[in-house]
């Protein structure tokens, strides 16, 4: 495992990973958006590995910024920070979806929490309805994976009653 608690030097994403967390999103919205390009791309540079990466993705009707890593959320275990998700049809399910993708790329590259950063009044009613926490930061709300996918799950049983 890349992550030891406390020792914070442990945390390191290599290309291989970067990469194919990057076709999980750039799969997820091809299904939402057959875009022929889907204008996905890692901002960073991780030939060597390096302790965190980001992933910007933009086009007319969606614009989303990921980090990966060590990030403010927690120092020592690896975290997704969506640091702004925006699509052209509110309402429609897209935001859950992508959490729900996140969620299963957590599960499998070991990143404990999921975070939304400075929320207006749609994201924090969004991340409240999922279960997400309040942060001491402003405007930023904390989850971890495990419950997560449980809320996600609760909220997938609910619809299929």
């Amino acid at each position: 495992m890349n992550n030891i608690p406390g020792d914070t030097s442990t945390i390191m994403i290599y290309k291989e990973e970067a990469e194919a967390i990057l076709g999980k999103v750039s799969e997820y919205l091809l299904e939402v958006y057959a875009y022929k390009q889907q204008g996905v791309y890692i901002c960073d540079n991780l030939e060597a590995g390096q302790e965190n990466f980001r992933i910007m993705a933009h086009r007319k009707r969606y614009d989303i910024y990921l980090r990966f890593g060590r990030t403010w959320v927690c120092e020592d275990q690896k975290s997704i920070v969506i640091a702004r998700i925006g699509f052209e049809k509110q309402h429609a399910g897209h935001g859950t979806a992508l959490l729900l993708n996140l969620a299963v790329i957590a599960q499998k590259y070991d990143y404990k929490f999921l975070a939304i950063e400075s929320v207006n009044a749609n994201s924090e009613a969004f991340a409240l309805k999922l279960g997400f926490d309040a942060h001491p930061l402003p405007k930023c709300y904390i989850i971890s994976t495990e419950a997560l996918i449980k809320s996600l799950q609760e909220r997938s049983a609910l619809v299929e009653a």
